[in-house]
Order: structure tokens, then C-alpha cells, then sequence
């Protein structure tokens, strides 16, 4: 893997960049208005997103999907991405400075995460548990790359963060499925929402994975280009 130590963005082995980002350690906040910021988003923000995403459903779904609990579906079809987020914004907090509860939580969304991932490595519940039929259906609408995007984003926060390849596994099985469908050669589509066009090229910036990049170029190709589904 590349440098754990980086950043969301790591461009410091772009031949084409003449400005360069910092190492993820590289600046510390002491005191002012960031460092209360970062006060603020660490004891407060943080748990209150972990507590609305319980109240609204967003974890609930992954269980659902996982086959850990019944009931209903709540939300949006990309009820996912928020967790995603979620999950990004604590990787990097994490690897900020270190707060056992704050990884503990993390730890159980995580867990959840990986036991909702369907055997080929699909992920997504909205199409897991309320229309399976309909996977990679609406690509327009559907959110499916989106939602993956924000899911590797997050992987790549808590492997730069903290060295913490759990959720990294669970993206890469996710892009390797993604891989197989849109890939050279196959269907040549793209989401309705621009997204993982970004997550794939900070993924390949992590792993050196030559297919991550040219995944990334062929979405970003296609769009403009009337590849995307009910498009003449």
C-alpha cells in the first residue's frame, strides 16, 4: 500500500502536478477557531451523526441487507452514502488522535458493513433487500456507483487514517464486482451521479491497482457521451 500517512487526496507521485499535498500529519491545529472546530466535530458532531443515522434507519437498512433484523426499508434508495460519510469523517478523526469509544462505534458499523456485502461483492441494501430484481437497473438514478464511491472513499480514510484495512476489503471485493460489469469490453454505462469517478482514482493512488484507474477514465469518458441508460 501506498503511504499510509496521506491525506483524502495523495497526488505527491502525479507527474503532471506542479503543487503537491501535505502528509495527513503534517499540520496541527493548536488552538483558535479550528482546533474548537475540530473539538466540536470529535466530542459532539461525530456522535450525533452515529445517533441520527440509528434514529433515521440508515444502520437498520444494513441490517435488513445483512439478514440481522425485519421490518421495513426507511429513507432514500442511497440511505448508504451516509453512513459511508460517516464512517470517512471518523477515519479521519481517528487518525487525528485516538478515542477508544469513537473506534469502538466504528468498529460495530464496520462489522455491519461487511456482513451486509452480498458473496459476489455487491453492496447496497435499498437493492439488497427491496428491489434485488432491479440491481445495476437505473443507473441514471439508481445511486449504486455513487454509494460505492463514498464507501471507498471511506475505506481509503481509515487505511491512510490508521492503517486499518477492514473496510478497504470490503471496497475492493465491491470494485472487482464493479470491474466485471463496466469494465473494457463490458457494459458501457455511467452513474446519473458523479462520484466514484474521483473514489477509484484515489483508491488506485493507494493501492497501484493499474484496473482502479482505468475503471475511473472509462466512467469519465462515457459521461457526455449518451452512455447512460434510457439516453438515445
Amino acid at each position: 500500500m501506498h503511504n499510509s500517512q496521506a491525506g483524502p487526496v495523495d497526488n505527491r507521485q502525479s507527474k503532471q502536478s506542479t503543487l503537491f499535498t501535505l502528509p495527513l500529519t503534517a499540520v496541527h491545529f493548536t488552538h483558535g477557531f479550528w482546533a474548537n472546530t475540530q473539538q466540536t466535530n470529535r466530542t459532539i458532531s461525530l456522535i450525533h451523526g452515529y445517533n441520527m443515522l440509528e434514529q433515521a434507519g440508515n444502520f437498520a437498512n444494513l441490517r435488513l441487507a445483512a439478514g440481522l433484523a425485519e421490518g421495513s426499508f426507511s429513507g432514500y434508495w442511497f440511505a448508504d452514502s451516509d453512513v459511508y460519510k460517516w464512517l470517512e469523517a471518523v477515519g479521519w478523526e481517528l487518525g487525528r488522535a485516538a478515542d477508544a469509544q469513537l473506534q469502538a462505534t466504528a468498529a460495530e458499523a464496520i462489522t455491519l458493513v461487511e456482513r451486509a456485502q452480498q458473496p459476489d461483492g455487491y453492496l447496497n441494501s435499498y437493492y439488497q433487500f427491496v428491489l434485488p430484481e432491479k440491481r445495476w437497473a437505473d443507473l441514471d438514478h439508481g445511486h449504486e456507483l455513487y454509494c460505492a464511491g463514498h464507501l471507498i472513499q471511506a475505506a481509503v480514510a481509515f487505511q491512510r487514517g490508521l492503517s486499518d484495512g477492514r473496510l478497504l476489503n470490503v471496497a475492493l471485493r465491491f470494485v472487482d464486482h464493479i470491474y466485471e460489469l463496466f469494465g473494457p469490453g463490458q457494459r458501457e454505462e455511467t452513474c446519473g451521479h458523479p462520484e466514484i469517478e474521483m473514489a477509484l482514482v484515489e483508491l488506485y493512488r493507494l493501492t497501484r491497482d493499474p484496473r482502479h484507474l482505468e475503471l475511473a477514465q472509462l466512467f469519465i469518458d462515457r459521461r457526455g457521451q449518451h452512455k447512460m441508460r434510457g439516453h438515445a
